[in-house]
């Protein structure tokens, strides 16, 4: 297992953009570390909280919801605004996805990256995770990533059930938010996700009140897309949201 995962913050002056990285259910900043530093590499200070009950053990995580998630991600939001950064893109990993969406609905962000966010799951089970839990409190994992990506992450090996409900929960509830998202969006789907039913792409991209907004699709890489075959090409299209929203920012204040 790789060291204990820990917040990141890489800082930057070079532009007053910031973008705050949220990653997924039961992962870690781990997962978003490689994106993180390429973007930093581009110029933009960048902030991966760790939000709460993860990176600790499963009784620690069961012990939270999906608003203590959302307060995390908040706190990486306004953790942005003290280091400068006057405009925040906000991209997410799966859940994070989910948790980007919720941070746009309260705060003023001036982007959106989701990276295979859940709007279905493949996993028929989700469903009755809220009767489950009350005789089963912890569900065990199965199986492993693939050889590339196993080793980079920190893993629950059982995941607690009122967890599972609470992201469902948050799932319906960004369900019902989607319309009244405005800010540009850039959706990205693996097509090879093994956790996140790939229409879920299609259906964001058409739920998503934004009228500027792009759906790509990734044909090489599963479900933790940021560490998989095509990690070089999802940095490139994330770089080129951002640095579309910068210049875009320049332009309005030049005039």
């Amino acid at each position: 297992m790789p060291a204990q995962p820990a917040p990141l913050m890489l800082t930057a002056d070079q532009s007053p953009v910031g973008v705050l990285l949220l990653h997924g259910f039961t992962g870690t900043t781990l997962e978003l570390e490689p994106l993180g530093r390429h973007l930093h590499a581009e110029g933009w200070t960048v902030h991966a909280p760790l939000l709460k009950g993860h990176g600790l053990t499963p009784e620690e995580m069961g012990c939270t919801t999906w608003v203590d998630w959302f307060v995390s991600a908040k706190e990486g939001y306004r953790r942005l605004l003290e280091e400068g950064c006057a405009h925040i893109v906000v991209v997410g990993l799966s859940m994070g996805g989910l948790l980007a969406i919720k941070v746009a609905q309260h705060e003023p962000v001036v982007g959106i990256v989701t990276l295979c966010a859940p709007m279905r799951v493949r996993d028929p089970r989700l469903s009755l995770a809220k009767y489950a839990q009350y005789v089963l409190p912890y569900a065990k994992r199965r199986g492993r990533k693939a050889d590339h990506i196993e080793p980079h992450l920190y893993v629950y090996e059982r995941t607690p059930l009122s967890c599972v409900v609470s992201l469902e929960e948050l799932m319906h509830n960004v369900r019902h938010v989607l319309p009244c998202i405005k800010q540009p969006a850039l959706i990205i789907q693996a097509e090879q996700d093994e956790t996140v039913h790939p229409c879920s792409g299609q259906m964001l991209y058409e739920q998503l009140g934004s009228t500027d907004k792009e759906l790509v699709m990734f044909k090489q890489s599963g479900h933790i897309i940021t560490l998989d075959h095509e990690q070089e090409r999802l940095h490139e299209k994330v770089t080129q949201f951002i640095r579309c929203i910068e210049n875009k920012m320049q332009s309005f204040y030049n005039t």
